[in-house]
């Protein structure tokens, strides 16, 4: 340990006596009445103090701001022909179980659009009917039909079709009784329904449907004959 003898001495506040080498000689290179901030360095010298720099750097920038005003900020080409456009495809539809192809409808909506790259969106709007990608072959859309009844007949016993313990709506006009003579008995086409599905996400590429060659966008209809709306929005750049 050293004595208080060995140790250095530094002298008053802006003396360079007792100063390492290296400070004193960074001091006698600053300029006559230059201060000095919290580090070694004095303001003014070649090497000035990196944080007050940037302090100084961001004070002058701040100033620049307040006299150019607020950035206003632009959306650009992308943003500005992007396009969310929504409409109904509406069918008059068969008795019982049937299929129908809305591809063209689809493909007019999208063409209406004016979208190149995106997707279209296509939904049932009603809980007894769907929708699904296949063949249009009028053959096969038959067994697709018969298919279907067999998988959830229409004279299965379901508790949805007991319309003796079911509530009608509140407030429905003439009450109970009314409500039953119009329910239908429809149980088995809620449940294809749900089998089947109720969306569809269809890609855009180009301004075409990235479908395959013997895909086409059909509707089932599983409680015909009634009026059906399906729903299709395009989403996508122009």
């Amino acid at each position: 340990m050293l004595t208080a003898a060995q140790r250095p001495s530094f002298a008053a506040a802006g003396s360079n006596a007792g100063m390492p080498a290296a400070l004193a000689a960074r001091a006698r290179k600053a300029p006559p009445g230059a201060r000095r901030c919290g580090c070694s360095h004095a303001v003014g010298a070649p090497r000035p103090c990196r944080g007050r720099s940037t302090a100084l750097s961001l004070a002058a920038d701040k100033a620049s701001h307040k006299r150019r005003g607020p950035v206003v900020v632009r959306a650009s080409e992308a943003e500005a022909s992007h396009v969310y456009e929504y409409r109904q495809i509406e069918k008059e539809t068969m008795p019982g179980i049937a299929v129908l192809d809305i591809t063209a409808e689809v493909r007019a909506a999208l063409e209406a659009s004016s979208v190149q790259e995106g997707c279209v969106n296509v939904l049932s709007r009603h809980t007894t009917t769907a929708v699904t990608i296949n063949e249009a072959e009028p053959r096969l859309m038959d067994d697709i039909r018969q298919w279907l009844r067999k998988l959830a007949p229409p004279s299965e016993p379901y508790l949805h079709n007991d319309l003796h313990v079911r509530e009608a709506p509140e407030g429905w006009v003439g009450g109970h009784a009314a409500w039953a003579a119009q329910e239908p008995i429809n149980a088995h086409s809620h449940l294809l329904s749900i089998m089947i599905g109720n969306t569809l996400t269809l890609p855009v590429s180009k301004g075409k449907l990235c479908i395959g060659t013997w895909q086409s966008v059909l509707l089932v209809e599983l409680d015909g004959p009634r009026k059906r709306a399906v729903g299709v929005q395009v989403v996508g750049n122009k």
